[in-house]
């Protein structure tokens, strides 16, 4: 069985459509379980109401542990609030999880709610950075994260005393005793609310920091004034009636290079799965060379003794 949990905090509004889309999936050998951190827009009833079972939750690592701990499949499937899966995502990501006998593994993330080319440029970045590092500098997102129990309860699950970048802590520790894979020609939606809200360049900035924390110290980024829930200062500033900052020039100019860097990393990649392939060519063909060398000297052996 699959456990898909689910952390909210005032998800009335995108709740109900990854309810929808995990409904919609041929695979039934599922539990759905919402981790809910006491929301005051009916959360927890449309939850219910979409056969879901509801946990206390917490802060997104919290609001995980405790649905992990409620949950009785082998298998856990964390998927953030304002995801949606594409028809056959579960037996997709599943069966090429069996298949290659990995632990932990992330899919691509397209954006869905925004038209904007600027978003499929950060996410193509992003998931292709997160492709080539597979091997080198475990890292991913966790918007959609497939993980065997077993491994969770083996690492004592997300740190709950980190509130940012959790999800990078604890695929490194778990990428220290599983192994952890990125799958291309899987992916999911997920919102840029966030973007929306606060702004492209705000965001971008804080991600670049996060990375190049986690990039060169191997420690997740946290920050003192973090609440789930609340972005920044640009989403206060929206609720209190106050557009936010538009974006820096500096970081449009950023954004716009992002696509030559995203062709070179995939070009990187290609690189790297054809010298994959080639190696085990070779080493195939190494091995068919001893087997034969090893059946001649087993021949000239029998005819001496005869």
């Amino acid at each position: 069985m699959v456990s898909i949990i689910i952390p909210t905090f005032n998800e009335a509004v995108y709740l109900p459509r990854l309810l929808s889309s995990i409904e919609a999936q041929e695979y039934r050998d599922r539990e759905i379980i919402v981790a809910d951190n006491g929301s005051r827009d009916g959360t927890r009833d449309v939850a219910k109401r979409q056969g879901a079972r509801v946990v206390r939750g917490g802060i997104p690592s919290v609001g995980r542990n405790r649905g992990a701990a409620a949950a009785r499949g082998d298998t856990l499937l964390f998927l953030d609030a304002d995801t949606v899966l594409p028809d056959g995502f579960i037996s997709k990501i599943v069966a090429r999880f069996e298949k290659d006998f990995v632990d932990i593994c992330v899919p691509w993330i397209r954006p869905i709610d925004g038209s904007k080319p600027i978003y499929r440029t950060i996410f193509q970045f992003s998931n292709t950075f997160f492709k080539l590092m597979e091997a080198i500098q475990p890292q991913g997102l966790g918007i959609c994260l497939l993980v065997t129990r077993r491994l969770h309860n083996r690492i004592g699950g997300f740190s709950e005393s980190i509130r940012v970048s959790e999800d990078f802590d604890y695929i490194k520790r778990a990428s220290l005793v599983g192994r952890f894979r990125v799958y291309p020609h899987v992916f999911v939606y997920h919102s840029v609310r966030r973007y929306q809200r606060e702004g492209v360049g705000s965001l971008v900035q804080k991600q670049f920091k996060s990375g190049f924390i986690y990039l060169f110290t191997g420690k997740a980024f946290d920050t003192d004034d973090y609440k789930f829930g609340t972005f920044s200062r640009y989403v206060m500033e929206e609720r209190e009636g106050r557009r936010a900052e538009h974006d820096g020039t500096e970081v449009k100019k950023l954004l716009s290079s992002f696509d030559k860097q995203s062709r070179r990393l995939r070009t990187q990649i290609e690189k790297m799965e054809v010298q994959s392939a080639s190696h085990g060519t070779r080493a195939r063909a190494a091995a068919q060379e001893r087997t034969a060398i090893r059946g001649a000297k087993s021949q000239k052996a029998r005819k001496k003794k005869k």
